[in-house]
């Protein structure tokens, strides 16, 4: 310990015994100094004009008990207090010690001799007691900054066990997964996981388990308290085992959906400008090598005689030439390389027009249905393409019902934030929304992937290019709008088309 000049405050009522200490601690006057008080007054006093180092305190007192110079319940001791207690007190020194009190002496002729070596001895353990006090003031501290940096964190910070079972959540959980930080805990966390990731995350979470400090990096999806799905990227760790704690893996997850669904569009978006262009290039080339053939084939059949086998010839070659035309159109619109012309559009006029025409060309077996549940019907739009629009997905309806079935066509409006909210490209206010329904078979998960593709032949018929959903998507977007289809094996397909309404005024 430190050789410094030591304060000792001895409060005793009796002058012997204060005597037998007093003279005790003389041998060490260059190192002990002694202040008596007689009372809790008198101690009182003196300890507010000069703290103490060690205060030596008799549990009996003429005015009260020594006890009373404890420091309030709570409230840690300044120095170290050592209760001198009469045989037999033993228990109410005990007690005392419970309420701040260091130790306690039973008083004798040998512990008064012993009071040095006491002294010194209490100022030892002092010294360790204020140690581990700063030691466990600094360890709160540490664990108040990094509980203050986990609740604010931006990520999800969750703790599991090996089954999953959650402990703990931080508070970002109520904005990325719409949970409040107590409301899962307690509740197992694989089971919101989406079925197709929840293995890889439990062999992720089972490593981090069995391999302390080993990091795992696992994206996965998983189901927000509203229903929708949100992607997050974890990092899933176990702390090195403390001999006193269950074992747990934290799990720092951050909500990487929409940056997801940025790099899908961004990906879609260059892939379709490449198949655009290339769609272009060949349509083009397409048209130049048809021109002579409609042309001359046109004069050859002009010059050829009625009902001669070269004029059928030539009216098959004319039949070929003017499909493979109609094929390069539908190229050239795929490619969107000129803008549509807008002009206000009715939609009702249109829908009334398209089935109209292909009411002669569907068989019996196929009823049309149509419903408009809208006053203003205006868009700003190319009426051609619209009419394209119209034609192929009713041509697609047709053709999943080769057995007959219902073609429903039905015009309303959108508005709500609720119904916009998973089509991203939607930025207006108000849409009309063209919904074109069938009751055909339907399409199972990765054909309808596929529908929007080009030259991908989803309802598997010779009659389709497989460029009809293709390009009507392509018109739908060029116009400001968005296309979904909902489809399932058996129950029929629904596309819903969003066009932007055009102001009320027109």
């Amino acid at each position: 310990m430190n050789r410094r000049h030591i304060r000792v405050l001895l409060v005793e009522d009796n002058p012997d015994h204060a005597e037998l200490i007093r003279r005790s601690l003389e041998p060490k006057a260059d190192l002990i100094s002694l202040a008596v008080a007689r009372n809790l007054g008198e101690a009182r006093d003196s300890l507010s004009q000069s703290p103490a180092d060690v205060a030596l305190i008799d549990l009996k007192l003429p005015d009260g008990s020594g006890i009373e110079l404890l420091p309030p319940a709570g409230e840690p001791a300044s120095y170290p207090i050592v209760i001198l207690t009469a045989e037999g007190d033993q228990k109410v020194a005990v007690e005392a010690m419970r309420a701040g009190a260091l130790n306690y002496v039973v008083k004798s002729s040998e512990t008064f001799a012993d009071m040095p070596r006491i002294v010194e001895a209490t100022l030892r353990e002092w010294g360790h007691v204020v140690e581990r006090r700063r030691a466990e003031e600094m360890l709160q501290a540490s664990e108040a900054h990094f509980r203050s940096l986990i609740e604010n964190a931006h990520d999800v910070i969750i703790t599991v066990d090996e089954e999953g079972q959650l402990d703990y959540t931080s508070p970002a959980i109520s904005r990325v997964l719409g949970y409040t930080p107590t409301e899962r805990v307690g509740t197992n966390y694989f089971e919101l996981i989406h079925p197709e990731d929840r293995a890889e995350v439990i062999r992720k979470v089972h490593e981090a388990f069995f391999e302390p400090g080993v990091v795992q990096l696992v994206e996965y999806r998983v189901r927000h308290k509203d229903g929708s799905i949100r992607i997050l990227e974890s990092v899933g760790s176990s702390p090195p085992r403390a001999s006193d704690r269950l074992p747990r893996v934290v799990l720092n997850s951050r909500d990487v959906t929409d940056r997801k669904q940025l790099e899908d569009q961004l990906r879609h978006s260059q892939k379709w400008e490449v198949i655009g262009a290339l769609a272009g290039g060949i349509a083009n080339e397409f048209n130049n090598m048809l021109t002579p053939i409609l042309g001359f084939a046109g004069l050859a059949l002009e010059e050829s005689a009625a009902g001669s086998k070269e004029r059928k010839r030539l009216q098959h070659i004319l039949t070929a030439a003017n499909r493979a035309q109609e094929l390069a159109e539908q190229l050239l619109a795929f490619s969107r390389q000129s803008e549509p012309r807008r002009v206000p559009v009715e939609m009702r006029s249109s829908i009334e027009e398209a089935l109209r025409f292909l009411r002669p060309t569907l068989p019996r077996t196929i009823e049309i249905r149509s419903r408009i549940e809208v006053e203003h019907d205006v868009v700003m739009a190319d009426p051609d393409q619209i009419h394209q629009v119209l034609i192929n997905l009713c041509t697609d309806a047709h053709h999943s019902m080769p057995d007959g079935g219902v073609l429903e066509v039905v015009l309303d409006e959108v508005g709500s934030a609720a119904e916009l909210a998973e089509r991203s490209r939607l930025h207006d206010d108000v849409y009309l929304r063209l919904t074109v329904r069938d009751t055909g078979r339907g399409m199972d998960s990765a054909t309808k992937e596929r529908a929007l593709k080009p030259f991908s032949n989803a309802t598997e018929s010779e009659q389709m290019t497989g460029l009809g959903l293709a390009v009507t998507h392509g018109i739908v977007v060029s116009h400001g709008g968005d296309l979904a289809v909902d489809s399932e094996p058996g129950k029929g397909t629904t596309v819903h088309v969003y066009l932007p309404l055009a102001d009320r005024e027109l």
